[in-house]
């Protein structure tokens, strides 16, 4: 049998090219990366707030359904079928934004610098423990970020929980684009922190125990 070199190194070398042409037109286009930021949100009544000023609050643990357990924005194209865009990003771990963004949020709302992540390092020891179960935090660009969670507050001070909730957020987006839908999710998350905030206010000034 006669073997053809120069004619099969020329169909491998035009294998290549087209795979190094594929290659290139896959990864040329640029990945945008998003964040979850802080609102600019006005405290509560000076009333309210001082409840909370010394009151140091725990938020944590934060639960996620493992659909949005990836790097990857989620976008719902209806109830039952959600995408994931490889070329719009979260910069980090969407659970760690959202409780870093949450804290801050509720931070401003009661005026203190004791809301923390627990558990977390710090020698600090909640007197009230916020825990978080998120059942939905995904939307489209152009229409609307939705937040579905529960919530509960746990007074430390022999574990008892003394305000389990549920709250379905849904926040139109302001643009076309994926950062208007970023914007919104930012939003949906501070109105949550606004109905926790509402709810620890009302209970930092009651006894231990109460």
């Amino acid at each position: 049998m006669i073997i053809h070199y120069p004619t099969c190194a020329r169909a491998l070398a035009g294998l290549l090219s087209i795979l190094l042409v594929n290659g290139c037109a896959t990864t040329s286009r640029p990945v945008d990366f998003y964040t979850l930021s802080p609102a600019a949100l006005p405290g509560e009544p000076e009333s309210l707030a001082a409840n909370c000023r010394d009151v140091v609050i725990g938020i944590g643990p934060v639960l996620w359904p493992r659909y949005l357990d990836r790097p990857q924005i989620v976008t719902r194209l209806s109830p039952n079928r959600i995408s994931f865009d490889e070329f719009h990003r979260w910069a980090g771990p969407l659970e760690e934004d959202f409780q870093r963004v949450l804290i801050e949020d509720l931070s401003k709302l009661l005026q203190t610098d004791y809301v923390i992540k627990s558990p977390g390092k710090l020698s600090y020891k909640p007197r009230y423990q916020v825990q978080i179960h998120i059942d939905q935090f995904d939307g489209r660009p152009g229409d609307a970020v939705t937040l579905k969670a529960a919530w509960s507050i746990t007074e430390q001070n022999g574990g008892k929980e003394i305000a389990p909730r549920e709250a379905t957020l849904r926040v139109p987006t302001t643009g076309e684009g994926y950062e208007s839908m970023v914007v919104a999710a930012s939003a949906a998350v501070a109105e949550l922190s606004r109905q926790i905030a509402a709810e620890l206010s009302g209970r930092c000034g009651v006894p231990q125990g109460k």
